[in-house]
C-alpha cells in the first residue's frame, strides 16, 4: 500500500515538474511572440501608407495583442507560481528557493519586465493609431481635413498626371479670358501643383496661391521654381488670412466639391466678399461617383446657382466636358460667377 502510495506521489511530481517545464517554456515565448506579432504590424503599417484605415486596424490589433499577451502572461506566471508551491511543499529540502535580495533579483522581476515592454509596445501602437487618424484628418471638426491629408499622402502621383495636362487645355475659358490680356490680379483655391498659377503669372497677372497642402505647394516650388505667386496655407470656407486683397478673378478647379454642403453659402459669401465690383469667381463642378478618401461631395449647378442668387451672383454655365485623366465615370462643369 504505502510503496502504490510513493508511486502515485511520484508521478504527481514528475507530471507536475514536466508541466511546469512547459509553462516556463511557454512564458518565454511570449516576448518571441509579442515581438513578431507587433514588427509585422507595423512593418504592414510603413507599407501601407495610402490606407490610413488599413494602418489604423493594424496598429489596433498590434495595441490588442500586446494587451492580450500581457493579460496571458500574469496568468501564466499566476499558474506557474501554484506548481512551485506544490513542488515545495513536495520536497521541502530538495526545492531551490530564490526569494532575491535586491529589485533585479526579487521574484516577478522577468514577468515585470516582460509585462512593461508590452505595455510600452501597445502604448505606442496608441499612439501611432492617433497620429495616423490626425494625419487622415479623421479627428476634430474641420470638414476638409480628410481631403487635405489625401492630397498631402498622393501629391508626388497626382502631380505626374496634372503637370501632363497644358493649362489651355484644362481650362479653355480662362486660357480665352486672360491669355494676352491686361494684368489682372487672380486668386487660386485649391492651387495643388502651381501648374495654373505659374501660367498666370508667366502671363503677367499678380497671382496669389492657396493650398492647404503641404506637399502640394513643396512639390509646386520645385516644379515651378521660377512662377512669382505667392503661396498661402489657408482654406475655405472662410480664408482667413486673406483680408484688404480684391480679385479680378477667383478659380476654384475641383475644389468646390470637396467644401461640406453645410458651409458653401459661406464659402461662396467669402468668395464674394474678396471680389473687385467686376470680379468673376470661375469654378469646375464633378460629377461622378463619390471618394470618402478624398472628403468628396455631391455638386450640381442647381445647387450652386441656388446659393449664389440671394448673393447677387449670376451664374453662367460653360457646358459638360470629358475627365482628361481619363476617368470615364468622372465629367466636369465649367461655370463662371459674376456681379
Amino acid at each position: 500500500m504505502m510503496r502504490a502510495q510513493d508511486d502515485v506521489a511520484i508521478a504527481s511530481f514528475n507530471q507536475n515538474s514536466e508541466t511546469f517545464r512547459s509553462l516556463n517554456q511557454l512564458m518565454w515565448q511570449i516576448p518571441l511572440i509579442a515581438m513578431t506579432l507587433t514588427g509585422g504590424l507595423w512593418f504592414g503599417v510603413s507599407k501601407s501608407e495610402t490606407s490610413p484605415l488599413f494602418q489604423i486596424c493594424l496598429l489596433g490589433l498590434s495595441t490588442a495583442g500586446n494587451v492580450g499577451l500581457l493579460i496571458v502572461l500574469y496568468r501564466l506566471r499566476y499558474v506557474m507560481e501554484r506548481y512551485l508551491s506544490w513542488l515545495q511543499k513536495f520536497d521541502e529540502n530538495g526545492f531551490v528557493s530564490a526569494p532575491g535580495k535586491d529589485i533585479l533579483t526579487k521574484p516577478y522581476m522577468v514577468r515585470s519586465t516582460f509585462q512593461i515592454l508590452l505595455l510600452l509596445a501597445a502604448i505606442t501602437s496608441v499612439i501611432l493609431m492617433v497620429a495616423t487618424m490626425k494625419t487622415a484628418g479623421w479627428l476634430g471638426d474641420d470638414s476638409s481635413a480628410r481631403a487635405v491629408a489625401f492630397y498631402e499622402r498622393q501629391a508626388k502621383d497626382l502631380a505626374e498626371n496634372y503637370e501632363l495636362i497644358p493649362f489651355e487645355d484644362a481650362h479653355p475659358v480662362l486660357f480665352n479670358e486672360l491669355g494676352g490680356k491686361p494684368p489682372r490680379a487672380i486668386l487660386d483655391v485649391g492651387a495643388g501643383t502651381g501648374r495654373d498659377v505659374s501660367w498666370m503669372a508667366a502671363n503677367g497677372h499678380s497671382v496669389i496661391a492657396v493650398e492647404p497642402a503641404a506637399s502640394f505647394r513643396a512639390l509646386a516650388t520645385r516644379l515651378h521654381p521660377n512662377s512669382s505667386p505667392h503661396w498661402l496655407d489657408d482654406r475655405l470656407p472662410k480664408l482667413e488670412k486673406l483680408t484688404a486683397q480684391r480679385f479680378d478673378w477667383i478659380v476654384l478647379s475641383a475644389v468646390w466639391m470637396h467644401v461640406h454642403p453645410k458651409d458653401r453659402p459661406d464659402a461662396l459669401a467669402r468668395l464674394k466678399s474678396l471680389l473687385t465690383p467686376s470680379g468673376k469667381i470661375y469654378v469646375t463642378l464633378r460629377s461622378g461617383p463619390p471618394d470618402q478618401a478624398r472628403e468628396i461631395y455631391p455638386v450640381t449647378v442647381e445647387e450652386l446657382r441656388d446659393i449664389s442668387r440671394p448673393l447677387g451672383l449670376k451664374l453662367q454655365e460653360y457646358g459638360e466636358r470629358e475627365d482628361l485623366l481619363g476617368r470615364t465615370e468622372v465629367k466636369w462643369r465649367t461655370v463662371v460667377l459674376s456681379q
